[in-house]
């Protein structure tokens, strides 16, 4: 691994402006900046918080006063909608357009904005589309580590035409030289790498122990072994009411440490990781206080009126039925709220008018909400598969929300710790150094394989596989193996010659055994390019290639165009399924297709489109798959559809919702995602004016009252 610059050359320091925007900039942003002026790709590393958001304004600016084209990319649909108002206020609306699937507005503007599958969409179906495009911001690219979406970004990146440059922003990583030098072989150019480890404001970690009180990780460690040897606190346990388990520990009362964090220490962001417990918490704090004297209480009433003024009466009134909450200076934001309700949070918290912030993680992504303390219930939490420990990544990036520049000389950070839950040696670090190093996620889709098909031979398409940053780092480490060995392998010979040391030579022995090992089950780049040629032979086996594998049919070419579930919506679409649905029907079928339904969830009873069509599509697939790779990738979950059916029948968003089992905002989000599949179908299936009327329909019902967007 080469080593990159971590301290900018006089000559680009000279060029550095010394504000933007009225702010007075860091090095890191100087560097930064005078970096993407002299034209350089640049990826800029710093800690959460620290206004690395700033360097992106500045390109994204700067390339348009020059007349020339700009992508701004971001990994949520929030953050792309909240940078498309905050370009157009700046530049105007004719200069800026946003493409997120199901939003498309101005897409040819000289600033577009989209969600980087989007991007990585366009790159693979419409690269004349990007024409004329200078730079592409890649915001948040740590995400390149999502295990549900990081392939995204690598493709993105793998697929950037030789004339883009890039300037990527990311939290805390140890080894972003090793991302600069992969994306450095798949580019072909040099990326400047740009590092701060400094925070504006430092942060103050404390932990917080129902019999401890706000200590100190060494004292709870001393305090949790003393425990652990005599079987807890109550070493029989004791069946506490609301919790049905048995506790060896006292549980943590979440609102006795914003007690100990005093009054003085606010505004706070209290992270859960339970939609309800933020919700739960922030009405019993709310019943007891009130942080807002009368002048506030009216501050907040004017600036919900002003936010919600653009929203139709419903999603209002929704809102609305909040603000006694919010008048009080507490407030609650998840996923599941409706966009109205979101921006009003977000708004009052940005204004300074609320004190305490119940949240869940979603709210430390992308958009820049500073506090002076930030506050976690749990340091677990439910990732899909199973409970488990913060990692000191997902700390930092919420933690990072503390600390106000200009405001606070320091921010604070609080973790409620339950011995019940979790052990001392789960806990984070606190130390950002140890912030865990990118790893790639990539997974290939077929949609991938048959974008490469088109475009590549096959032994082509396994060379430009084989150029990911999985398979980047899997030869270094492979490498780094291989001179262990060779170490090792010349310390054993001069230990053998020596004749005196046995128990050195045992020990270099075990150790050479051991690195011998796992070279043996070492993943190696030839995994993908056989990842690859499986799927080739799922697709070749289910009539999307030809001639070996090597040319794509007229199923292929539908599939291409699909990103969600690309098998079995290119089958129902190839036997004129799609063709016998009723516009509610087909928006119903479009939520359905990658649904997964949530622990309350159920299916309804009476699916209103027939299912045996799907299901045998789906078997066919499955089957299919598990032949060739061992498993099968078919989701498909109809639970939303009889409401669904209602929302396109025109029902409001009430009756709708007495239909499901889900929260108001999972709802809207799904509609959303069946608006961007129903696009990509139109796109797919182009030519046929009936499926083409019949999408359009489902759509305009679709989109409408709570659901539509308002930018």
């Amino acid at each position: 691994m080469q080593e990159h610059q971590t301290s900018p050359p006089t000559s680009l320091l000279e060029q550095a402006p010394e504000t933007y925007r009225g702010f007075k900039l860091d090095p890191f942003q100087q560097e930064a900046m005078a970096s993407l002026a002299a034209g350089r790709s640049t990826l800029v590393v710093a800690p959460t918080g620290t206004g690395k958001t700033l360097v992106a304004d500045y390109l994204i600016e700067r390339t348009y006063r020059q007349g020339r084209r700009v992508v701004y990319t971001a990994p949520i649909k929030a953050l792309s909608n909240q940078k498309f108002k905050e370009f157009k206020r700046l530049l105007g609306p004719e200069s800026v357009g946003i493409l997120t699937g199901d939003v498309v507005i101005n897409p040819d503007a000289p600033v577009a904005i989209m969600t980087t599958e989007v991007f990585r969409n366009l790159l693979h179906l419409e690269a004349r589309r990007l024409e004329g495009v200078a730079w592409v911001v890649f915001d948040e690219i740590h995400y390149i580590d999502d295990p549900e979406r990081g392939s995204v970004w690598e493709e993105s990146l793998l697929f950037l035409p030789p004339e883009v440059q890039f300037l990527g922003l990311s939290a805390t990583i140890p080894n972003a030289d090793e991302l600069a030098d992969w994306l450095e072989a798949v580019q072909g150019r040099k990326v400047h790498v740009v590092v701060s480890r400094e925070r504006a404001v430092p942060l103050e970690h404390h932990l917080y122990e129902p019999t401890l009180g706000v200590t100190s990780r060494p004292r709870l460690e001393r305090h949790a072994r003393r425990l652990e040897a005599k079987g807890g606190l109550w070493p029989r346990g004791r069946r506490i009411e609301g919790y049905g388990r048995r506790l060896h520990y006292p549980p943590v009362d979440p609102l006795a440490l914003l007690g100990e964090v005093g009054e003085d220490r606010l505004p706070a962001l209290y992270f859960f990781f339970s939609r309800r417990l933020t919700e739960a918490y922030a009405r019993e704090l709310a019943a007891s206080r009130d942080y807002l004297p009368a002048e506030a209480k009216e501050e907040v009433r004017r600036v919900v009126a002003e936010v919600l003024a653009p929203y139709p009466p419903g999603a209002a009134a929704r809102a609305e039925q909040l603000l006694a909450l919010w008048e009080r200076g507490v407030a609650f934001h998840h996923a599941g709220l409706l966009p109205a309700v979101k921006d009003a949070v977000e708004e009052l918290f940005e204004r300074r008018l609320l004190r305490v912030l119940f949240c869940t993680e979603t709210f430390a992504v992308g958009v820049n909400f500073p506090c002076r303390t930030v506050l976690f219930g749990t340091l677990r939490k439910y990732d899909g598969v199973e409970y488990r420990p913060l990692t000191n990544r997902e700390y930092f990036q919420m933690a990072g929300r503390a600390g106000r520049r200009g405001i606070d000389e320091r921010g604070y950070v609080y973790a409620a710790v339950d011995l019940n839950e979790i052990r001392i040696d789960e806990l984070p670090s606190l130390e950002e150094a140890d912030v865990e190093p990118l790893r790639s996620q990539f997974v290939l889709s077929y949609n991938t394989v048959l974008n490469l098909l088109s475009r590549f031979t096959p032994d082509e398409a396994r060379e430009v596989i084989r150029r990911n940053f999985a398979a980047f780092q899997a030869r270094a480490s492979r490498a780094r193996l291989e001179r262990e060995i060779g170490v090792l392998e010349r310390r054993l010979a001069e230990l053998s010659g020596d004749g005196r040391s046995v128990k050195a030579l045992r020990k270099t022995r075990r150790a050479l055994a051991r690195l011998r090992d796992e070279l043996a089950v070492h993943p190696g780049p030839e995994q993908f390019a056989q990842a690859f040629d499986r799927r080739r032979r799922v697709l070749a086996d289910l009539d999307y290639l030809r001639d070996g594998g090597a040319l794509l049919t007229s199923r292929g070419e539908l599939a291409r165009h699909i990103h969600v579930q690309e098998l079995l919506v290119t089958e129902l679409l190839a036997d004129g399924f799609l063709r016998r649905l009723d516009p509610a029907q087909l928006l119903a079928l479009a939520v359905a297709v990658d649904y997964e339904p949530r622990r309350a969830e159920y299916l309804p009873r009476g699916i209103p489109f027939p299912m045996e069509p799907v299901m045998r599509a789906a078997r066919a697939i499955g089957e299919t798959e598990l032949r060739h790779l061992g498993y099968a990738t078919v989701r498909f979950g109809p639970h939303l559809s009889r409401a669904v059916v209602a929302w396109a029948h025109g029902e409001g968003l009430d009756q709708c919702l007495s239909l499901t089992a889900v929260d108001e905002g999972d709802f809207v989000f799904a509609i959303r995602r069946g608006i961007d599949l129903l696009r990509q179908v139109r796109t797919a299936a182009a030519g046929d004016p009936f499926l083409d009327a019949t999408i359009g329909e489902a759509i305009r019902a679709a989109d409408r009252d709570e659901v539509a967007i308002v930018l």
